[in-house]
C-alpha cells in the first residue's frame, strides 16, 4: 500500500500530526511519501492507493482540484477550525483511523462536483471544476457585477450584484452559507445557485436540478471566475461562463455514518 501525504505547512499543528501520522504508518509497514510543497501535480499522485490531507477542508479542496476526478479515497485530518470535510481533528484519533485506512474499513463517500467553462468570442478560453463553487465575482476595485443568467436555455433573471456563486451540496455550508444560501445535504443531485449582496430584494438562491445547464453572460467590466477559490480567471464584457454538473467525482473517506450532521449540529451549535 502506498499512501500520499498533504500537508499545509502553514499551520503549526499540521506538521505535529505529520510526525504522528508517519511514526504510526511507519510501524505499519506501510510505504508513505509527504508533499510539503503547494505546487504538487495530478502526476505526483499516480502512484496512490490513498490520500491523507492534513490541514484542513481548503487542503482537501484543493487536492481535489489536482486530482480531478481520480478516484483515489481521501481521508482527512483537521489541523484547523471545525471541518465538513476532514475525520480526524485530535491526535488521540489518528492511528484508530489509519488502521481502519489500511484494513480498507471505511465508507466511500463520492461527492459530485462542478464543471464551469469560459467562452469569448466564440471559443473556449478557460476550464475548471470545483468540489465547493464556483464564484463569478468582481474585481478589486469595481464596485458592482452585472450578468443575466438563463438555465436549460431559458431565461431566468438580470443581476446587479457583488456577484453570483454556483454551489454543489458538499460546497453549501461553506461561501454559500455565508452568502444566505441553503443548507444541503450531501449526495443531493441539485446546484445551489446564490446572489451575493444582490441589489434587488427579489433575488433570492435557487436550486437547481443537476442535470441543469446554466449560462451567464457577463455584462460589464472586471469580473473574474474562480474555482474553489485555487484556479482563478479574469472576464471580460460579453463574455460566457457555462456551469454544469461534472463529469469527474471526488472520494472521500469517512469512518462513520452520518458524519456530517454530527458536524453540522456541532458548527451550529458553536456559533450561537
Amino acid at each position: 500500500m502506498n499512501v500520499i501525504l498533504v500537508v499545509n505547512k502553514s499551520k503549526t499543528e499540521a506538521l505535529d500530526f505529520l510526525k504522528t501520522v508517519e511514526e504510526y504508518l511507519d510501524s505499519r509497514g506501510v510505504h508513505h511519501r509527504a508533499l510539503l510543497q503547494e505546487n504538487y501535480t495530478r502526476d505526483d499522485f499516480n502512484d496512490a492507493d490513498a490520500i491523507v490531507s492534513i490541514g484542513g477542508d481548503g487542503t482537501m479542496l484543493r487536492i481535489a482540484g489536482v486530482l480531478r476526478g481520480q478516484d483515489t479515497p481521501m481521508l482527512g485530518i483537521n489541523a484547523g477550525h471545525l471541518g465538513y470535510l476532514t475525520e480526524v481533528s485530535t491526535k488521540e484519533q489518528i492511528p484508530e483511523a489509519l488502521d481502519r485506512l489500511i484494513r480498507h474499513d471505511y465508507l466511500r463517500d463520492v461527492r459530485g462536483m462542478l464543471h464551469g467553462s469560459l467562452r469569448r468570442n466564440g471559443e473556449v478560453i478557460g476550464r475548471g471544476t470545483a468540489l465547493n463553487e464556483i464564484l463569478i465575482t468582481r474585481s478589486k476595485g469595481i464596485m458592482v457585477t452585472k450578468f443575466s443568467v438563463v438555465c436549460d436555455g431559458k431565461f431566468l433573471s438580470s443581476y446587479i450584484a457583488d456577484g453570483i456563486l454556483f454551489a454543489t451540496p458538499t460546497g453549501s455550508t461553506a461561501y454559500n452559507l455565508s452568502a444566505g444560501g441553503p443548507i444541503v445535504a450531501p449526495g443531493s443531485p441539485v446546484i445551489i445557485m446564490t446572489p451575493i449582496c444582490a441589489h434587488s430584494t427579489s433575488s433570492r438562491p435557487v436550486v437547481l436540478p443537476s442535470s441543469s445547464r446554466i449560462e451567464i453572460t457577463i455584462e460589464s467590466h472586471g469580473e473574474m471566475v474562480a474555482f474553489d477559490g485555487e484556479h482563478v480567471i479574469e472576464l471580460q464584457e460579453g463574455d460566457l461562463v457555462t456551469v454544469r454538473k461534472a463529469n469527474e467525482l471526488t472520494t472521500l473517506i469517512k469512518l462513520r455514518e452520518g458524519s456530517f450532521l454530527e458536524t453540522l449540529r456541532e458548527k451550529l451549535d458553536s456559533e450561537r
